[in-house]
C-alpha cells in the first residue's frame, strides 16, 4: 500500500520560515518533482491548520494542493476530515470517495471506516474495518481491531468483539480501550472474575499514566472492585467519582446503588 499519506494525528509540524514562504505565492514550477513537493508541502500545511482547529486555513492550502493535482487523495482526505468537522457532510462523502478512488492507502480506508462509524454507519464501517484488515503491514492494526471490536459490539456480534479487542491487545498491550470493552463484555456475562481480570489490566495503564480514568471507566471498576471485595480499589474509584465526577450520569447510578448497597 501506498505511504503518501500522512496521519492527521502524526503531522510533523513545519517551520516558521517554511510556512511563511509557502503562504505567498509560490513561483511556477519547472518540473513534476517540483509540483509534487509543491503539492505535499500544501497538504502538509493544510494538516497542520487542522490540528490547530483553523479550518479556514485548512481549507485553502488543501485546494491550493488540488490546483497543482486534482487527484491529490492526501488533499482529499484533508478535505474530508475538515468538512466533516464542520458538519458539511454531503462535501465529506464527496472527497472520502475521491480519496479512496484515487488511492489505495490503508490509512484513507482507516480514516474513512472511523468516518462512517462517528456518522452512525455501523455495517458500512464494519466493512471498512474488515479490508483494511486484510493489510499485515498497516502501522495502526492494532488500533483498527479495536475499531473493528467496539462496531462488533454495536452490531451485537459479540463474540467477534471479544477476538479483535484481544488482537488489539496482542499487538499493542497499551490499548486501554481495549481491556474496558472486554471486561464491560464479562462484566454484562456476570463473570466477574474474568471482568475484573481485564480490568486490572486497564489499571494498570492509568497507573503507569499510560490512560486515564472517565466517569464510565470508574463506575464500571467500582461495581467490579465489589463484586470482588477488593475494598482498596473500590475507595479509591469512589473517592475519584465522588470528587471529579459528581455531575456524571454515572455519579447518579453510583448513588443509588450505594443506596441499594447501605440498606441490604
Amino acid at each position: 500500500m501506498r505511504s503518501g499519506v500522512r496521519l492527521f494525528g502524526l503531522v510533523v509540524l513545519l517551520t516558521t520560515v517554511l510556512t511563511g514562504c509557502i503562504t505567498t505565492t509560490i513561483s511556477p514550477y519547472d518540473d513534476k518533482k517540483d509540483l509534487e513537493k509543491a503539492e505535499q508541502t500544501y497538504i502538509q500545511i493544510g494538516y497542520d491548520y487542522f490540528q490547530k482547529g483553523n479550518m479556514l486555513e485548512a481549507k485553502k492550502a488543501l485546494t491550493r494542493a488540488l490546483d497543482l493535482n486534482s487527484r491529490s487523495s492526501g488533499a482529499h482526505l484533508g478535505l474530508a476530515r475538515v468538512f466533516e468537522r464542520e458538519l458539511e457532510y454531503d462535501l465529506a462523502d464527496d472527497h472520502f470517495g475521491k480519496a479512496l478512488r484515487y488511492s489505495d492507502d490503508t490509512e484513507i480506508m482507516f480514516q474513512y471506516g472511523v468516518y462512517l462509524y462517528n456518522r452512525g454507519e455501523y455495517k458500512d464501517s464494519y466493512r471498512q474495518f474488515r479490508d483494511v484488515l486484510k493489510d499485515t503491514l498497516y502501522v495502526r492494526r492494532a488500533q483498527a481491531f479495536e475499531y473493528q471490536a467496539v462496531v462488533s459490539a454495536r452490531l451485537a456480534k459479540t463474540e467477534e468483539a471479544i477476538e479483535y479487542y484481544q488482537r488489539a491487545i496482542a499487538l499493542n498491550k497499551m490499548m486501554s480501550n481495549s481491556y474496558l470493552g472486554l471486561a464491560r463484555i464479562y462484566h454484562n456475562r456476570d463473570d466477574y472474575r474474568l471482568a475484573y481480570n481485564y480490568y486490572t489490566g486497564f489499571l494498570d495503564l492509568v497507573r503507569s499514566q499510560l490512560s486515564r480514568h472517565n466517569a464510565a471507566s470508574l463506575w464500571l471498576g467500582i461495581q467490579l472492585a465489589s463484586e470482588l471485595g477488593d475494598a482498596n480499589v473500590l475507595s479509591s474509584l469512589e473517592l475519584q467519582l465522588r470528587n471529579r465526577f459528581s455531575d456524571s450520569n454515572e455519579y447518579q447510578l453510583y448513588q443509588a446503588w450505594k443506596a441499594e448497597q447501605d440498606a441490604a
